[in-house]
Parts: structure tokens; sequence; C-alpha cells
């Protein structure tokens, strides 16, 4: 990113005088989804995909879920290939992977988890980045040396390595014969050595002054995105790692790729004239709204906090930005963000995976008052809504784990679905606990608008979230028929910060797992939704640990309490 100081001359500039002391545009906000994370839980080994069995218990999608592959994309609109090297079966292959380390299954192997990797990248691209696994041999050459991204995970014996170093020497010939920039390569959990990594016409190996000297250059954007990818991958999770290989794409294909393609920071790859302009529109529109929020310590750590992060990483930004929230800054982004879009983003709600509702439960078809009532779960009071089973808490739901990176890190989280004073649609509360950057311990909560849609058991959310609206698509996946659980899926969109997510969701009404019995059976609902286990981060609902006792009571009726006089 370009530095603070120059972000802050260019300001005071477009506000022709007025005083500034620092200021960043670097600001996102994401929708909550209402998702955290445990790390204290009994571990279970997840059985392998399967047919589904005879459940008893639970109701599913009759149909599996469909995703897009290659040969349901036209070859025109496939704007880059990865490969996706695994250690081979007769060396390391069953040796655990990275991922999955707060999941409530064992972590996968490296195959399973490349396997899961590659649709992943198929889900953030649309389809249009084709990803396919191989192993270290002779038959894999042609796809290690052609593919635009090489990316290496876990190859460790001898024979693996020598094979992925003679394969990057290849490829770093390769590229300096053709002056290629879409070209990538990374070694991830190979040892020590990384292998020097190639992004773009960034060579670690063979390093440009221009990386140094012309921050404007693609050699130095390479640079950036290197140590920015390297990061990512560091996370080992399926989100940070398929968000990087997007920005690679977005950043050296010569196509845009959407779920990347807006920033909202100040970045050399802008350029200085389109940095400028944007500052210029912000100042200009929303001048009172910049100058409160930098006179309020709160709101300028904020804005500080998030000008040393890429926001488009989805992780960081929101953690950000729930560390600080206010109404100071709810109004600064409202202005810049929803209002006036300043940084003219637009994001629609992924499509792929397609995932599809339950259509039976309890044995009958799936109606939408059914399906209202199973997302209603076990609130008190919402009257002849309440399903049989329902254990009339405080509480609709409480998130067991939950698969996106961004949201399901958070503890302490619940769920309040009750119905508008019409009784037309639903109002969702979800109350979730923050543990702050500087340490501090508080209650987070949003309030969305729920529509039923025309297939039951699938929902339209929207919420104003720290002054951007998000648009959500919901879909009951599988609940038990005793209401013991239920599974949601759900894939969101912010348009006016040009982000897109997707997640799923396992809540019970006491917010701990299931039994193994009932995991058994989960798994394949997951799955329906091309989620795997390992994928989960599990949500620490303890009330009695340090860090909710010193937030305090979770205002759950915040919302509720004024809610039944609003249509």
């Amino acid at each position: 990113m370009i530095s603070s100081s120059f972000l802050s001359a260019l300001l005071i500039l477009a506000l022709k005088g007025d005083h500034v002391s620092s200021f960043s545009p670097s600001q996102r906000v994401a929708s909550s989804s209402a998702t955290l994370t445990r790390s204290d839980s009994l571990r279970f080994r997840a059985t392998p995909n399967r047919q589904y069995d005879n459940l008893s218990r639970v109701s599913i999608a009759l149909s599996a879920t469909t995703s897009t592959s290659e040969s349901e994309v036209d070859t025109d609109d496939i704007i880059g290939t990865v490969t996706l090297i695994v250690p081979a079966a007769t060396s390391s292959d069953q040796a655990s992977s990275k991922f999955g380390s707060k999941s409530p299954v064992l972590p996968p192997s490296y195959t399973e988890a490349a396997e899961q990797l590659a649709r992943k990248i198929r889900h953030f691209s649309d389809g249009r980045i084709i990803a396919k696994v191989v192993t270290p041999d002779e038959n894999s050459d042609d796809a290690c040396l052609t593919s635009n991204a090489l990316l290496a995970l876990g190859l460790t014996t001898p024979s693996d390595i020598q094979y992925l170093s003679r394969t990057f020497r290849k490829r770093r010939t390769s590229q300096e014969q053709t002056a290629s920039i879409n070209t990538c390569q990374f070694a991830i959990d190979c040892g020590t050595n990384n292998y020097a990594p190639i992004v773009g016409p960034y060579d670690e190996a063979n390093p440009s002054l221009l990386g140094d000297i012309a921050p404007w250059s693609d050699v130095a954007s390479g640079k950036r995105l290197a140590v920015q990818m390297a990061e990512l991958f560091d996370k080992q999770n399926t989100d940070e790692f398929a968000l990087s290989v997007m920005l690679f794409f977005n950043r050296f294909s010569g196509h845009k790729v959407p779920w990347v393609q807006h920033s909202i920071d100040v970045t050399w790859e802008k350029g200085v004239f389109q940095n400028a302009k944007e500052l210029y529109s912000m100042a200009t529109k929303c001048g009172p709204c910049i100058t409160n929020c930098l006179a309020d310590e709160n709101c300028a750590a904020c804005i500080n906090a998030l000008d040393s992060i890429d926001t488009r990483d989805q992780v960081a930004s929101y953690r950000t930005v729930v560390s600080y929230e206010s109404e100071l800054l709810r109004d600064f982004t409202l202005c810049i963000l929803q209002k006036n879009n300043i940084f003219e983003c637009e994001a629609t709600i992924p499509k792929v995976p397609e995932v599809k509702p339950m259509s039976h439960w309890r044995g009958e078809e799936l109606t939408m008052d059914v399906a209202r009532g199973i997302m209603m779960g076990h609130l008190e009071g919402v009257g002849e809504s309440s399903l049989e089973g329902s254990k009339d808490l405080d509480v609709s739901w409480k998130v067991a784990c939950g698969a996106n990176v961004a949201y399901d890190q958070f503890p302490s989280q619940n769920q309040l679905f009750y119905p508008t004073a019409k009784g037309k649609d639903l109002w969702y509360d979800p109350v979730f606990r923050v543990e702050t950057i500087d340490g501090r311990n508080v209650w987070c909560k949003r309030h969305y608008r729920v529509k039923n849609q025309t297939v039951p058991g699938t929902f339209r959310f929207s919420v104003l979230d720290n002054g951007v609206t998000s648009d959500e698509f919901w879909t009951i996946v599988g609940a038990a028929d005793d209401l013991s659980w239920v599974v949601f899926h759900y894939a969101g969109a912010a348009g006016a910060v040009g982000q897109r997510y997707l997640g799923g969701l396992l809540c019970t009404a006491d917010g701990q797992l299931p039994p193994a019995k009932d995991l058994e059976e989960i798994w394949p609902v997951l799955r329906s939704a091309e989620i795997e286990p390992w994928e989960l981060f599990v949500v620490d609902n303890d009330d009695t640990t340090p860090g909710a006792l010193a937030a305090g009571p979770a205002p759950l009726d915040y919302y509720r309490k004024t809610a039944a006089v609003i249509t």
C-alpha cells in the first residue's frame, strides 16, 4: 500500500486546507453471519464421503449439490489454471496437513485438503479458474509445467523434493524465455526451503531493482503480492488459500476476478490519479463525517488499523471493524461506501456452489411455515410458530461450529429468529462476543430482515452492518427431526465494498457439538453444501470463561424488545 504519510498529504490537498492530521480510506465492512470458534472440543475423525444412509432423524436435500466443473464452463470463460501437487501415495500421502486445526475432526491429508482447495478455487472464481490435483511423477509434467499457478503442498521426501526442484527450475526457465507475467509458483509446507516463489514478473531467485525503486511497476506489485500470498497460505484454511489465488489471477491474468476485483485501499496498482480522484471525492462529499471520525480517538484508531492491511482480506478487516465499531464509524462508512460508493464497488451473491435445501422434514414435504419454524428453533414467545420439540429458550439456536474463517472466529454466538409485527417476514438478531485487537471482550449485535424465497427452506437476508448493506441467501440444508441440530448454508455480498462470501453453520440449542453418532449423520449434510467437516471452526460457547465473564450478560433482547412494533 501507499504509505500513510503520502495518503495524508493527498487528503489534505483534497480538503483544500481543512485540518486533517492523518487519514486512510482503507475501510472495509462485511456482513456478520453470526458464527464463531472454540478449540477445546472433543475431536472426531470424519467418515469418508459416501452415499447417504437412511437417516432416521434428519431430512436433507434429495438431489446432490451441483458445482461448476470444467466441463460445465465455456472454455472461453476460463481465465487460468492451477495445479496442486501433493505427496505421492508411496511417500507421505497419509500424513496430516495443517488444515483443520480448529475443527471438530482430525486434520485432512494433503490430498484431501488439495481436493477441497480445488473445489474452493472454482467456487471463488465462479468456475473460471480450473484447479487439478496431481502427484510428483512424469505423468504430471504437463500439468505442472503448463498451468499458470503451481502450488506444492507438503512435499518432504527426497524423491518428491527432487521432482519439485526440477519442476520449479523448468518453469523459471520458461518464464525467463517467454517473459510471461501470468505465472505463479509456491512451495507450502515443503520443509524449511521456500524454493524462491514466483508471482507475475517477480522472481525471488532473480530479484529486479525495480521491485525496490519503482513501487508502481509490475515487478514491485508482484513482490508485494508474493508477501501477501505467503501470509495467506500460512494461515492454513481454505478460504484464505483460495483468496490468495484469486488475488494473483486478478492482478496478472489480464482478467478481473469479481471476488477480489474491487479495493477500497489506496494502492500503487490503482495509480496516483485514481487514488487522488477517490480521495478528493471523499473529501468533497463526506468531509464532515471524515472530520468527526478523525477527531474521535476510537474511530481514528480503526482507520489507522485498517490502513495497515489489505481490506480484501475479510478476516483481518472484519475483526478490525468489530473491534472499533461506533456510530461515528458507521456514519463514516455509510457516507463514503454506501451512499456515495466512492470506490465504485459492486458485488453480487455467489451462485457457486448451488446448494439445495432439504425437501422433507419429519417425513413430510417441507413447507414455508415449517421452514420458518425451524429457523425460529427453540426461541420462547413465538406463539403458534413454535414447533414441537422447541425448548422455549432465550435464543433460537447457538452456533456450534461454522465454516467461514472471517466470521467464525468469534466466541459466544447466539441466534434469534422471530416474526415481524405483521408476521409475514422474520427478524434475525445474531449476538456474538468479540475479543478485540486491544484485548477487550465486547458484545456485537446485528438486526437482519429475513424474507421467504420461492423454494421452502430458502431465505433472503439483508442488514446494514457498520454503514454497509449486506445481502445474503440462506438455505436450510438439513435439520434433525427432534430439533436437536440444524445446518444452514449462506452466500452473501456487501456491494458497497465489493465483497462476496460463503459459509455454513451447524447449530444446536446449547451451542455444544452433537454426540458422535449424530455427527456421522451431519457430515453428509455439510458435504451436500460442499463443506468438509475439517473446514469448520468450533465455537467457544462457555459462559464461564474469563472473556465471557468480562463481557457480561449478552444483550439478547436489544432489538427484539422494540421490533414487535416494526413491520
